[in-house]
């Protein structure tokens, strides 16, 4: 399938006759193509990746952001640029909700590997290297046990709630869980649990001091608080358990990733905002905010949208116009991820969309990253030229020369702006309020910048 990938420089498309929408397109990667496009009524800013569908080159990973669920400080969230930068990605966006603690909300399954279990209520994308489709999970897991009794697993990579047990793996990090606790150590057959699989594994030994342990590589663990801290006792080094997991509402067969959000947005091409079946509130649904998406066309190609939002260039969407926004761009079915302060989409490093939060772009539990080629970094030279000054409302052009002065073109260059002024992908910046701020630019495999005065 080809791509029409738009030059830059003096082009834009109106949308109608009333509401002159800005469209620029570049490409990232084969296959890849990034996209925003600005509105004016309302003013809103909304970015895209497109991945052509049968792709042989170019890749989507759902990634852990802080690598693991927890950290030693029990917080294993990291910001999107900072995955980009830790996993050596092209692109990323943020994915699925979390508490404040890193652990993914719903299903995360990372290359055949079972990381997080869904929320039954939650609509979940997965993906395979032939294969992509919406669906919701159910999960149930046990450890059966030599004498024939069998323990109930209730979650999975997570803290262990009070009279639970759960099953940690190194994705973990430590053995999260309040004190005291029983944790049995396993050694797993394969060292590898899939989302539904039947594995054996040997007790390795037993600990009444695991809470908050970290967890070494190929290290597995099995927690129990208050009631079930006897369940766990019980087990004996040497012993061979079986591992039984079922996560139903996939084909694992065909799907190797999946990563969870809520809700669905379209169904066959209509829009269906399905929040209240999903446990989500009115003030979630119906207000503007920041938006993150993904959705799939008729020919397969994946959308993945970021919308800004809670700033005066781009107030966000609510549910319905986020599911309109994905219809627009071709989706025929669409979910929402974690948005408001979360949303982000980052290529290159660069920051593409921008961040609600006033202290900046905020640490998030996991995203998908986009792996392909990529440019060779080279010092040529390059640099931005800007005006002397902006005036606060005012606008300037920003654009990127080389050592000979000669200006590189616009479909080259993948702006970003933060702080007191704003930049469209056309080069155009906006004064928001008095101050000075950096201007980013990555244009032919090197980041540079320079810093911009609003007066």
């Amino acid at each position: 399938m080809q791509v029409k990938l738009l030059g830059i420089v003096g082009l834009c498309f109106a949308a109608s006759a009333a509401t002159a929408n800005q469209v620029w397109e570049k490409p990232v990667a084969p296959g890849l193509v990034y996209r925003e496009e600005i509105t004016q009524d309302p003013p809103r800013i909304i970015h895209s990746l497109r991945l052509i569908a049968s792709n042989p080159v170019t890749t989507i990973v759902p990634e852990l952001a802080g690598k693991t669920v927890y950290d030693a400080k029990g917080d294993g969230r990291a910001t999107v640029s900072q995955m980009v930068k830790d996993t050596n990605a092209l692109a990323a966006i943020n994915g699925d909700f979390f508490p404040f603690t890193g652990d993914p909300l719903g299903l995360m399954v990372r290359e055949g590997q079972l990381v997080s279990l869904p929320n039954p209520k939650r609509i979940a994308f997965g993906w395979g290297p032939n294969n992509s489709v919406f669906s919701f999970a159910k999960f149930s897991g046990s450890v059966d046990l030599e004498s024939g009794k069998s323990i109930e697993i209730s979650g999975l990579d997570e803290e262990c709630q009070d009279n639970k047990v759960t099953l940690n793996g190194p994705e973990a990090g430590i053995n999260k869980s309040k004190a005291p606790c029983m944790t049995a150590i396993l050694k797993v057959d394969g060292g590898r649990l899939i989302p539904s699989t039947q594995v054996s594994a040997t007790v390795v030994a037993l600990t009444s001091d695991g809470a908050n342990m970290p967890l070494k590589a190929g290290q597995y663990t099995l927690v129990g608080q208050g009631n079930k801290m006897n369940t766990i006792s019980g087990l004996k080094a040497g012993e061979r358990v079986t591992i039984k997991l079922t996560t139903n509402g996939f084909d694992w067969e065909k799907i190797e990733n999946a990563i969870s959000g809520g809700p669905q947005l379209l169904r066959g091409g209509d829009i269906a905002v399905d929040a209240d079946n999903e446990g989500l509130g009115k003030d979630f649904t119906d207000t503007r905010h920041p938006r993150t998406a993904i959705g799939k066309t008729a020919d397969g190609d994946l959308i993945f949208v970021a919308i800004d939002g809670r700033q005066k260039m781009s107030v966000g969407a609510t549910l319905e116009e986020t599911a309109q926004i994905m219809k627009g761009l071709g989706c025929r079915d669409a979910m929402n991820l974690d948005g408001g302060g979360s949303t982000c989409m980052n290529i290159f490093g660069v920051n593409m969309s921008r961040p609600s939060d006033k202290t900046g772009e905020r640490p998030v539990a996991n995203g998908i990253a986009f792996y392909g080629p990529r440019l060779l970094t080279a010092d040529q030279g390059l640099r931005i030229v800007v005006p002397a000054s902006l005036a606060v409302n005012g606008t300037g052009m920003a654009k990127v020369v080389d050592k000979k002065g000669k200006e590189v073109p616009n479909i080259e260059v993948f702006w970003s702006m933060s702080g007191a002024a704003w930049v469209d992908q056309g080069g155009m910046m906006s004064g928001l309020e008095a101050g000075t701020t950096t201007i980013e630019a990555f244009v032919r495999g090197t980041l540079i910048s320079t810093k911009v005065v609003i007066k």
